[in-house]
């Protein structure tokens, strides 16, 4: 139908299309922009020609009343029938540069033609001092599938109601483009740029497409006298903050999880920085011109201009997507989008996470190259400074120069890495001691030979001792470490770690790259010694990082940790532990020291395993754990290697709840191991520090007594606070079937709901949760001798926030009463919810569901740990599952890892634990039904 419709313009446009625009990595010129029509806006002319004619053809033929909705469905046609050639184009696997460019081109062919056919229209002579200019991305040439069009209509003199500017924005609204637009004069635009950063910003992209050459030249010399060169200062100074402010927005590190194509450190908006300053700065347009200024090297320029075409590739593949202009690389969008770019799943990884990696990749060169680049073009020292810097110069023991801001490499510096290759170690180490960075001649040259650092560099003792001298100084060591990896320093000296770079792990309990998760882990840990007052959790575990005497191998088994993460398929822990061994011994470290750092590295998981997902009431597990330490040190090193990975993951994962759970694992443990089981009077001290505090309000017997018909694991995880609470809910509890109370804790809300125990309590309190939109993060029950029962929940909004609104509250309150007296069967509740669950995106890769039994942990439980994929009533699924196979739940531990539940379940039937393969197996296959 296009074909018949438009034979002559389709075959004109696809041969300029193909002329154009099928050079791989081709940029514009780098010419004056801002004042020629490019060359290819007039290799299009004769296309003009021929829409032109055909419209003429249609208003001689078609009824006036007719013409304006045929004329709009004549251009839609045009818009289409080029959309679909472009997107087949990128589908094919053309570059991002190409597609940018034909989307470029089929707006200039569309505004040069709206021009002609107003003009034309028009009952005067074509218009002098008129002019049409593209601004912003569009100006720069580079318009993604779903970008605005920014226009500014550019006048000599104010010309009010301008019927061919009236026209063309009538047109391009009628054909649905988001159009941005602005009506000045020269002087205008000179008034706007000096009061507003971003109006100056959009102006020094322009390029004319139609008019007034003469016009917009004048405009480009107003701006060049006015802002450029030494005038540019505050407009560098205000875009070099602006940069600063939008990556803490975005989240300081270029490998997040869900990274924002244009806004995220290392996305497009730095490429667009690095542009405006080139532009006041040099005069120039990116990217030919940092080329042509000598501010890359051919090498980088060829990294930056790879990079920036992968990322113009990437944003094209999630507006075709989506349908939409959508910047953000969501978790659950990112298999359709590697799968879009044409990213497949092999035997030992995902496509997506191929395709994630390659994301990083080029993200971290344009964060590194941009960083380069607006150091040369943002302000030079001043002469004062200068001054400083050539009086307090002084030379250092590798050869280095040291001056007042920085590290530099000698004057004569040719073979400086070949004559000591060790230079590329000991210069890190110099920047470490003395607190100031290595310039950027010196980071060019240390990438420049990372050749030297070979198997022999690897295994030199004299290499291990700068390396242990990093590790072992009082400060700056993450710092330092992260500057290493950023240069490929580090993955270069540790191929075990290089492993990790920019490896994604696809869920979303990792929001960083292997790499840059075990960094901000590094940050966090040393944070705890250098940050002048911690408070709250993070207190106790500064005391305990301050009674390690060799944090130096905390800081090797914590950058080693998930190396193993590399070895698809297997177990991490394991496979890190051997790869750990083999650079421990590198490091010539004293075969015990080497023994520690691989028993961390082994068990990095266990605390939080053990502290989130068993009863930490049990003796027997517990002296079993602690049999495991040669030391009370390694315990302090294993728990604040756990804090500090739990703390680099999620912003959930770390929890005032996680943090309590670990805190009374490493005391007890702790206790067991130094003989110093905890006393009677300690226990007996606690319990009386909480009577004496609440004698006033509730008595000392009645407090006592509601203590003695508790387990002993309410009085170690139960304040003051906590206790109170409870017994005004059980005050409350005489007059009714169940007292609520919600308090807001941090990044949770706490839920304390007292009831009696009956069959099926537990899972009928998670299903009415579930139908007020609930998440669970993590549950205690408590039992009381006399039946009364106390459920404690850590939860959030599906959406994330702590906030329990009043309303949501009393209905809360509302619906337990109603479920618990059978008004109101919890099956109708979920069932209403059903249809809004059903709403809900799917996750592009579930998560498996999994049932695992222990039967070795308690003497008197049998402990069921099930992981699934989180959502929406699953705990209503597993205690209903669990209470129908007739399991009494003694205790049950919730946590939820992101889009991971992973539950423990402490239970019994008729009193014994469940022993029997045939039972375990059946139960097994029942819950999996219910919940699979």
């Amino acid at each position: 139908r296009h074909l018949e419709a438009l034979p002559i313009f389709q075959i004109l446009f696809l041969k300029t299309y193909r002329r154009c625009f099928k050079i791989p990595g081709e940029f514009p010129s780098a010419g004056n922009r801002a004042c020629m029509p490019s060359p290819k806006v007039c290799k299009g002319l004769t296309m003009i020609d021929t829409l032109q004619q055909e419209l003429a053809t249609l208003r001689k033929a078609c009824p006036p009343e007719d013409l304006h909705t045929k004329r709009t469905a004549h251009l839609r046609n045009f818009l289409d029938v080029t959309w679909e050639e472009i997107r087949a184009q990128h589908t094919a696997g053309v570059s991002g540069t190409e597609v940018v460019q034909a989307l470029t081109r089929r707006a200039d062919t569309l505004v040069c033609l709206l021009y002609s056919e107003a003009v034309n229209d028009s009952v005067h002579s074509p218009p002098e001092g008129y002019a049409v200019l593209a601004l912003g991305g569009y100006g720069r040439g580079a318009l993604n599938p779903r970008s605005d069009i920014d226009l500014l209509f550019l006048f000599h003199r104010v010309r009010e109601a301008d019927p061919i500017t009236r026209s063309i924005l009538h047109t391009l609204w009628d054909l649905r483009f988001d159009i941005g637009y602005s009506t000045r004069t020269i002087s205008d635009c000179l008034t706007a740029a000096r009061g507003d950063t971003d109006s100056l910003t959009s102006m020094l992209e322009a390029r004319l497409l139609v008019g007034d050459p003469n016009l917009a030249r004048r405009l480009e010399e107003v701006l060049v006298n006015q802002f450029f060169g030494h005038r540019a200062r505050a407009f560098v100074a205000r875009k070099m903050e602006e940069r600063r402010q939008r990556h803490i927005k975005a989240g300081l590190s270029v490998q997040l999880l869900e990274p924002n194509v244009k806004e995220s450190t290392g996305g497009l908006r730095d490429t667009h920085t690095v542009g405006w300053l080139l532009k006041v700065r040099r005069g120039l347009n990116a990217p030919e011109g940092l080329l042509q200024e000598h501010l890359l090297t051919r090498r980088n320029y060829q990294l930056y201009v790879g990079a920036l075409d992968f990322l113009w590739r990437t944003r094209n593949e999630l507006h075709f997507s989506t349908g939409k202009q959508y910047d953000t690389l969501e978790h659950d969008l990112q298999p359709a989008i590697a799968h879009g770019l044409g990213y497949t799943d092999d035997g030992h990884e995902l496509g997506v996470e191929r395709f994630m990696r390659d994301y990083y990749r080029h993200a971290r060169n344009i964060k590194h190259l941009t960083d380069l680049i607006c150091e040369r073009l943002t302000d030079k020292p001043s002469a004062a400074n200068r001054a400083v810097g050539l009086t307090a110069r002084r030379t250092l023991d590798d050869g280095a120069t040291l001056s007042h801001s920085h590290i530099e490499l000698p004057r004569k510096h040719n073979s400086f890495f070949r004559d000591d290759p060790y230079r590329l170690l000991s210069l890190f180490l110099d920047a470490q001691r003395f607190g100031v960075p290595l310039n950027e001649t010196t980071q060019r040259a240390i990438k420049s030979h990372l050749h030297l650092m070979d198997e022999a560099f690897r295994h030199a003792p004299r290499a291990a001792r700068i390396f242990s001298d990093i590790l072992s100084a009082p400060e700056g060591v993450a710092t330092t470490l992260h500057t290493m990896h950023e240069l490929g320093v580090l993955g270069a000296y540790i191929p075990e770690f290089d492993s990790l770079t920019c490896l994604v792990q696809y869920n979303r309990y990792h929001i960083y790259t292997a790499d840059e998760h075990t960094l901000i882990a590094l940050e966090n840990l040393e944070r705890l010694g250098t940050y002048p007052a911690v408070e709250g959790d993070l207190a106790h575990l500064r005391q305990v990082f301050n009674e390690i005497s060799r944090k130096n191998l905390l800081y090797l088994a914590l950058l080693l940790h998930d190396v193993g993460k590399s070895a698809r398929g297997q177990d991490h822990s394991t496979v890190g532990a051997r790869m750990a061994r083999d650079f421990l011994k590198r490091l010539n470290l004293p075969s015990d020291q080497v023994d520690t750092v691989v028993f961390l590295v082994q068990n990095h998981l266990t605390m939080s395993h053990i502290s989130q997902r068993r009863d930490l009431s049990d003796e027997a597990m517990l002296k079993a754990f602690a049999r495991q330490f040669k030391h009370p040190d390694v315990l302090r090193m294993l728990y604040l290697l756990t804090y500090a990975d739990l703390s680099s993951t999620t912003r959930t994962a770390w929890t005032s709840w996680k943090a309590h759970l670990l805190r009374e694992l490493y005391i007890k443990t702790f206790n067991l191991l130094t003989l110093e089981e905890e006393p009677l009077r300690k226990k007996d001290a606690y319990r009386t520090m909480v009577v004496e505090t609440l004698a006033d309000r509730f008595g000392r017997h009645r407090l006592e007594a509601h203590l003695n018909n508790l387990p002993q694991r309410y009085a170690d995880l139960t304040g003051p606070d906590g206790v109170a609470t409870h017994l005004n809910l059980i005050e409350k509890l005489r007059k009714a079937l169940v007292a609520v109370d919600v308090t807001r804790s941090g990044l949770f809300s706490e839920i304390t709901i007292c009831t009696r125990d009956k069959p099926y309590r537990l899972s009928k309190i998670c299903g009415v949760l579930a139908t007020n939109d609930i998440n669970i993060f993590s549950a205690q029950a408590y039992t009381r001798t006399d039946g009364i029962v106390l459920d404690v929940f850590q939860i959030t909004s599906v959406e994330g926030s702590p906030e329990i609104d009043s309303a949501r509250q009393e209905q809360l309150h509302r619906q337990l009463a109603e479920v618990f007296s059978e008004k109101v069967s919890i099956e109708n509740l979920l069932a209403r919810h059903q249809q809004r669950w059903s709403r809900r995106r799917s996750p592009a890769i579930p998560i498996p569901t999994e049932v695992h039994f222990e039967n070795n942990i308690s003497n008197r439980y049998t402990v069921i740990d099930i992981f699934a994929q989180d959502a929406v009533g699953l705990l209503y699924k597993i205690t209903r599952a669990l209470s129908d196979l007739g399991l009494d739940i003694y205790t049950a531990r919730i946590s939820t890892q992101a889009d991971k539940a992973v539950d423990s379940f402490y239970v019994t039937r008729n009193g014994s634990k469940i022993e029997s393969p045939g039972a375990l197996e059946h139960i097994q296959k029942e819950v999996l039904a219910r919940i699979g």
